[in-house]
């Protein structure tokens, strides 16, 4: 099951005797493991019935596993990174075997919670012994939909409100880390001071932006005859650590949006499926066409064609990384400037 799913039946009041929290979104991760804490346990009394094991060897987890609950209905015994789950840690077939045949006996009274930080390895018999009880959930990324609900949602309880199209620019900004998105509306809460509403021009102001937007804005600058601009961006995702071959992937993207919106826009295609056809956030939709529209469609296709032989180029070993990004945006200039000239 989802992340949504073992909310919903949190919700209901529904649990299950043992649990695999897995997948790369660590801060809804250990949010799900609170709620659950939270339900299980009585308040005042969580440190008296809740255990947490580091990789621990089979007789310490059955042990924890078998200690009664005090003055409480149920146990929560936490496995963090145990290496019967994790790919880069070895285990030995005993341990495997001992933990696999006491959950067909777990203890009524225990709840049985493993966590790995981000995927588990499926290879592993106590993996396919999880995922045969049905105790796996999965912390897959939000999409976009799900992340900007999540962000009006999350916002509101931090005390002020947004609307779906700013939340929708927000995810755009920043990207889908829950915890860097949680840290951002904290921010924005600050930023926003007496005003009851946070605006997009409070995320442009003070949010840090995502390598996606960041290059959104470089092209915008670029396409725009502003290549000074788009130097400097470029300079400053290289200056804070950006990989160059990540920043070319990006623009390769860019570009292959721009020409298959110019495309699109040829075919009349109506401009409520512009978002959905090109997996671009709806607010962004009209950006995206207006700086398609600055250029011929040869002359996009031109700048994305030079952009898919330079990755080949870069892959294949025949160029250095090194000063490739850089002079892949005059090389871009170039080929713009003759659909200017």
């Amino acid at each position: 099951m989802n992340h949504n799913d073992f909310f919903e039946e949190l919700k209901a009041g529904r649990t299950r005797p043992m649990y695999l929290l897995e997948g790369p979104e660590e801060y809804i991760k250990g949010q799900a493991l609170a709620r659950l804490c939270a339900l299980l346990l009585p308040e005042g009394l969580e440190e008296m019935n809740r255990s947490e094991l580091l990789n621990p060897e089979a007789d310490e987890l059955i042990a924890a596993a078998e200690t009664l609950p005090f003055l409480a209905e149920r146990r929560v015994v936490i496995v963090r990174d145990s290496d019967l789950l994790t790919a880069t840690k070895k285990s030995d077939d005993t341990k495997s075997d001992a933990v696999r045949r006491y959950l067909e006996s777990l203890s009524p009274t225990t709840c049985l919670v493993f966590t790995v930080r981000g995927k588990a390895d499926a290879r592993k018999g106590l993996y396919l012994t999880l995922k045969k009880a049905s105790a796996i959930v999965d912390f897959s990324p939000m999409g976009d939909a799900e992340a900007a609900n999540w962000a009006v949602r999350t916002i509101r309880s931090l005390g002020k409100l947004m609307d779906l199209t700013t939340a929708q620019k927000l995810i755009f900004t920043v990207g889908h880390d829950a915890a860097l998105l949680k840290q951002e509306m904290e921010k924005l809460t600050q930023y926003a001071g007496e005003r009851a509403t946070v605006t997009d021009e409070d995320i442009d102001a003070i949010c840090v932006k995502s390598l996606e937007c960041t290059v959104f804005q470089m092209v915008d600058a670029q396409v725009t005859g502003r290549i000074g601009d788009a130097m400097l961006l470029m300079r400053g995702l290289l200056e804070n650590g950006e990989d160059r071959f990540m920043v070319l992937a990006m623009l390769l993207r860019q570009y292959r949006m721009l020409y298959h919106m110019s495309r699109l826009t040829q075919e009349r295609v109506a401009p409520g499926s512009l978002a959905g056809l090109l997996g671009i956030p709806p607010f962004a939709v009209a950006r995206t066409q207006a700086q398609a529209r600055r250029y011929p469609p040869d002359r996009l296709k031109a700048a994305y064609d030079y952009l898919l032989d330079l990755e080949y180029r870069l892959k294949s070993g025949q160029t250095p990384q090194e000063g490739s990004a850089e002079s892949a945006m005059f090389m871009l200039e170039g080929i713009l400037q003759n659909a200017r000239s």
